[in-house]
C-alpha cells in the first residue's frame, strides 16, 4: 500500500511548533480508527455516565432545597457512580489511544484496516497500567484530603495554608504527572521507576511541557464545552421551571429522554476531547526522551545489520 505522506516517526527532537504540527498530523491521519474504536469502547460507559450525571444534578437540586439526610445519601451514591465511570472511562480511552499509537509504529500499513485482534493485547496491558496510575493519583489526593480535613478540624486557621499548598502542588506536579502516563505505557518499567523518571523528565523541561498542557487542554475544553452546552442549558432550564412549579417539566418523559441523550453526547464529547491531549502529551514525551537518550540513534544501531 502506498501512502501519500511519510510515516510519522515518534522519537525525534522537535521544536515546540513542530510538536504541535506533528500531533495534529497524526490526528488527521488516524482520526477514523480513533473515533471508531473509541465509540465501541466508551459508548457503553457513556450510557451509564449520562444516567449518573443527570442523577447527580437532580440530587444536588433536591439537596439544596430540602437538605435532608436522604438527599445527601442519594447525591453521594450517584456521584460515586459518576466518579467510577470517569475513572474507568479515562483509563480505557488512554489505553486505546496509546495502543493504537503503538500499533501504528509496529505495522507497515499503519492503522489501515486494523482490527481488534491486532491491538487487543496492547489495549489490555495499557488499561491495567492506566488504571493503576489513576488509582495511585486518587490515593494521593485522598490521603491529602484526609490530612487537610484533620488539620482543619484541629486548627481552622490552617485551612488557608492547606488550600494554598494544594494549589502550588497542583501547578508544580501537573507536569511530571502528565508525562507519567505515556512514559509508563511506552516503556516496559515498573510503576515506581516510571514515577521517578517522570519527575526527572518533567522538571527538566517544565516550562515547555506546561505550555503543551495549556494549549492542548484549551483545545480539549473548547470541544468538550461545545458538546456539553446543550445538555447544560436544557438541564438548567428544566431545573428553573421545576423550582418555579411550571408544569412539572422534570417529570415529563420527553424531557427525561432529551437530557439523557444530551448527557450521552456530553459524556462522549468529554472523552473524545481527551484524545487530543493524550496525543499531544505523547509527542511531548517522545521529544523529551529523544533529547535525553537518543532513542532513534540507538534503534538505528541495533537495526544496522538489517539494512
Amino acid at each position: 500500500m502506498v501512502f501519500q505522506n511519510p510515516k510519522i516517526k515518534y522519537y525525534r527532537i522537535r521544536t515546540f511548533g513542530e510538536r504541535l504540527n506533528v500531533s495534529f498530523d497524526y490526528l488527521r491521519e488516524t482520526w477514523k480508527p480513533m473515533l471508531k474504536f473509541s465509540l465501541y469502547l466508551i459508548l457503553p460507559i457513556c450510557l451509564i455516565q449520562a444516567f449518573a450525571i443527570n442523577a447527580v444534578m437532580r440530587s444536588a437540586l433536591i439537596f439544596g432545597v430540602a437538605e435532608s439526610g436522604r438527599s445527601l445519601a442519594t447525591f453521594a451514591a450517584t456521584y460515586g457512580v459518576y466518579f467510577l465511570c470517569l475513572l474507568f472511562g479515562s483509563a480505557l480511552l488512554s489505553a486505546l489511544v496509546y495502543a493504537l499509537m503503538q500499533a501504528y509504529e509496529q505495522r507497515e500499513t499503519r492503522l489501515t484496516d486494523i482490527r481488534w485482534a491486532d491491538f487487543k493485547p496492547l489495549l489490555i496491558r495499557n488499561f491495567k497500567k492506566a488504571l493503576g496510575l489513576s488509582l495511585l493519583a486518587f490515593g494521593v489526593v485522598l490521603v491529602y484530603g484526609l490530612l487537610a480535613g484533620v488539620m482543619a478540624a484541629l486548627a481552622p486557621w490552617s485551612l488557608f495554608f492547606t488550600i494554598l499548598l494544594l494549589l502550588v502542588a497542583t501547578i508544580v506536579l501537573i507536569v511530571p504527572f502528565t508525562i507519567m502516563l505515556p512514559l509508563y505505557i511506552f516503556e516496559d518499567i515498573p510503576l515506581t521507576h516510571a514515577v521517578r523518571r517522570a519527575f526527572s523528565f518533567g522538571f527538566e523541561a517544565w516550562g515547555g511541557t506546561f505550555l503543551v498542557i495549556f494549549i492542548f487542554g484549551l483545545l480539549a475544553n473548547i470541544i468538550s464545552s461545545v458538546t456539553m452546552m446543550p445538555w447544560y442549558i436544557v438541564t438548567l432550564v428544566g431545573s428553573i421551571l421545576g423550582i418555579s412549579g411550571a408544569g412539572g417539566i422534570e417529570s415529563q418523559l420527553w424531557y427525561m429522554f432529551l437530557i439523557y441523550v444530551l448527557g450521552i453526547i456530553q459524556s462522549y464529547g468529554l472523552y473524545v476531547s481527551s484524545i487530543i491531549t493524550a496525543v499531544g502529551y505523547a509527542f511531548q514525551y517522545f521529544h523529551l526522551r529523544e533529547k535525553r537518550e537518543g532513542v532513534s540513534v540507538q534503534d538505528s544501531i541495533l537495526n544496522f545489520d538489517k539494512l
